[in-house]
């Protein structure tokens, strides 16, 4: 009877080790990564009319995951960019400003740039605003979104429209540690000219 006794405890301990040792790979997954920004600022059109500041700062740099793999204070899921467009009085009320993300790249490759997320004040990656105001607060939202296989959507039971890379372990392994970079666009276009 001890026997049986000493077996189940010893069962007990190692399930429990396996467990924590699970949850930290778990939790650890993306710790790794981390990526900082450079944000490129081209002027098209007339760029005399338009005076961009970069109010974003890096003071602190953080290490961008996936939504649920905040970790460490150093560790978010987002980071928020903001510019500041002053735009000479004489335009106002008659051109809107575009403002497109484009050129996305991972370490200046573009295999997997689908996965990072960017966000034009809650537009997608391009906006156009009315301008009514002679300066104009942009927020720019950048997310890393997870890779998903479909052999990882199946095991955990996702929706198969999740899937957006062939090999997750091969595209976290191309992320992780790299730098984020795209080019930011600001476009003036007279009101009559939209359709």
């Amino acid at each position: 009877m001890t026997r049986r006794k000493v077996m189940q405890v010893g069962i007990i301990v190692f399930l429990m080790f396996g467990l924590a040792i699970t949850s930290t790979s778990t939790f650890s997954f993306w710790r790794q990564v981390n990526v900082t920004r450079t944000v490129e600022v081209i002027g098209v059109g007339e760029p005399l009319e338009l005076q961009i500041t970069d109010l974003s700062t890096d003071n602190n740099p953080l290490s961008l995951v996936p939504s649920g793999y905040v970790v460490t204070i150093s560790d978010t899921d987002e980071i928020i960019l903001q510019y500041t467009v002053g735009v000479s009085r004489e335009l106002l009320s008659t051109e809107v400003l575009n403002i497109d993300a484009n050129t996305v790249l991972i370490d200046d490759d573009d295999t997997y740039s689908h996965l990072v997320d960017i966000n034009i004040l809650g537009m997608g990656n391009n906006a156009t605003l009315d301008l009514y105001n002679d300066i104009i607060t942009i927020t720019v939202t950048v997310k890393l979104i997870e890779p998903i296989d479909e052999a990882e959507a199946i095991a955990n039971e996702l929706d198969l429209s999740l899937v957006n890379v062939e090999d997750s372990i091969l595209a976290y392994n191309q992320i992780k540690g790299k730098t984020i970079s795209f080019i930011l666009s600001f476009n003036l276009q007279i009101k009559e000219s939209i359709e």
